[in-house]
């Protein structure tokens, strides 16, 4: 165990953040911000196909439900409180260049994709095979770790807060992980119906949270601008804002990347999964996915946020996950929130490990894998996922990140293909 928090903390350390965010500063510059400076235009584009419901609709909604998962509301909760309120500056910071480099990936794989595989620009550039299964591997460590245990264990968690002294934690978590469980069993068995699944469940699920966060904002007669303030100054003075509990801005800085930067999964080109079965230009699937990190992080982490210094459930330099994010709710809405804010948090589980679930199938089918055998396996992970203790899976699937990160990352520097002519049309 002292081995795997050693090399967690090589991987996940201050240096590799630091480097991380250099890179998608790079790549962002050599596709000159496209992502956030066509956001307009993505965001009629994405409007306007709701009415179409067309395979690029179904693909975004597919890559949001993977998105869009527990982290939303427990990760942006410790990155507050370990943070302070200036994480949430340098998360939008990130989200920012993320905007740009999940835009350029899609790009890539959306050219390349007539070559038989999503991931075809990266072994443009790596040739060697090790290293291309090597990556489908960490992808699929990635989707049972980030996109099932830690999903579900979240869920089982919440559930246990919110049913508190009615149901013993252990019936109550093993209830959530079987319920999980056969549904993911059901809806992978046929990936359209996961797919389709997405679709309709995706906007409901985001509407509810929305509207979740504002009705706490006005109940709590929370000062927006308020709350901007003491955002940008702990971004550049964290101590003065939490009291001294937060004490340095390098602190405040890596909370808030790292919450940014894995809260979208740009980097990862998991994306390039969800849209290479839709039937779109590049340029069109690329805003498509710009937008994604829109809807993630600069709305659905930003109202999380904005919830918990609105309230004082924020306890500062401890890190409480979901606990906090239902404190906050329920000092503000009163304690029978506990159950919405359960169901709510469950729907956000569930959506992540059904888009993750039919990454680990693409993934495994790349690599010559049963996918009957992975939907199976992945279906009793829930049940694992919901009792276990799972600390150490979520440092192996973080380590596998950031390795799938490295690969993708590395062909997108390399490539020397780039959105000249969309810049000038879209």
């Amino acid at each position: 165990m002292q081995t795997l928090n050693l090399i967690h903390s090589i991987f996940l350390g201050m240096p590799s953040l630091v480097l991380i965010f250099a890179v998608f500063l790079i790549i962002s510059i050599k596709v000159r911000f496209l992502g956030v400076r066509r956001l307009p235009t993505a965001f009629k584009k994405v409007f306007a196909s709701a009415k179409s419901r067309g395979t690029l609709l179904s693909s975004f909604c597919l890559s949001l439900s993977a998105t869009v998962g527990t982290g939303n509301i427990a990760g942006v909760a410790g990155a507050v409180t370990l943070g302070g309120p200036g994480a949430v500056f340098w998360m939008w910071i990130s989200a920012l260049l993320a905007m740009s480099v999940k835009f350029y990936e899609v790009y890539l794989s959306s050219l390349y994709k007539k070559k038989g595989s999503a991931h075809a620009y990266i072994y443009a550039v790596i040739k060697n095979k090790l290293l291309r299964n090597a990556f489908l591997c960490f992808g699929i460590v990635a989707a049972f770790g980030i996109g099932n245990l830690t999903q579900t264990n979240t869920a089982a968690a919440a559930a246990v807060m919110a049913f508190e002294g009615t149901l013993p934690r252990g019936a109550a978590r093993i209830f959530v992980g079987l319920i999980f469980a056969v549904l993911v069993a059901a809806l992978l068995r046929h990936e359209s119906f996961a797919v389709s699944f997405c679709e309709k469940f995706l906007p409901f699920m985001a509407a509810a949270y929305i509207l979740f966060c504002i009705t706490a904002l006005i109940i709590s007669r929370a000062d927006i601008l308020e709350i901007f303030i003491k955002i940008i100054k702990g971004a550049f003075c964290p101590r003065a804002v939490t009291g001294g509990a937060v004490g340095s801005t390098i602190v405040s800085i890596r909370s808030g990347v790292a919450r940014g930067i894995f809260s979208n999964e740009a980097g990862l080109s998991t994306a390039a999964l969800a849209y290479e079965k839709s039937q779109s230009t590049p340029e069109d699937a690329a805003l498509f996915s710009a937008f994604e990190v829109f809807i993630d992080t600069i709305v659905l982490c930003t109202l999380t946020a904005f919830v918990l210094l609105s309230s004082d459930a924020a306890v500062y330099g401890e890190d409480m996950g979901a606990y906090t994010t239902l404190c906050a709710f329920i000092n503000i809405l009163g304690r029978k929130t506990a159950g919405i804010f359960c169901v709510i948090m469950s729907f956000f589980a569930f959506s992540s490990v059904i888009g993750w679930g039919v990454y680990a199938r693409r993934f495994s089918s790349t690599l010559g894998l049963s996918s009957r055998v992975i939907t199976v396996v992945y279906a009793a992970g829930c049940v694992a996922g919901a009792v276990l203790k799972v600390a150490a899976v979520w440092q192996i699937a973080e380590i596998g990140c950031i390795l799938m990160m490295s690969l993708n990352c590395t062909a997108l520097l390399s490539s020397k293909k780039t959105p000249n002519d969309f810049s000038k049309n879209a």
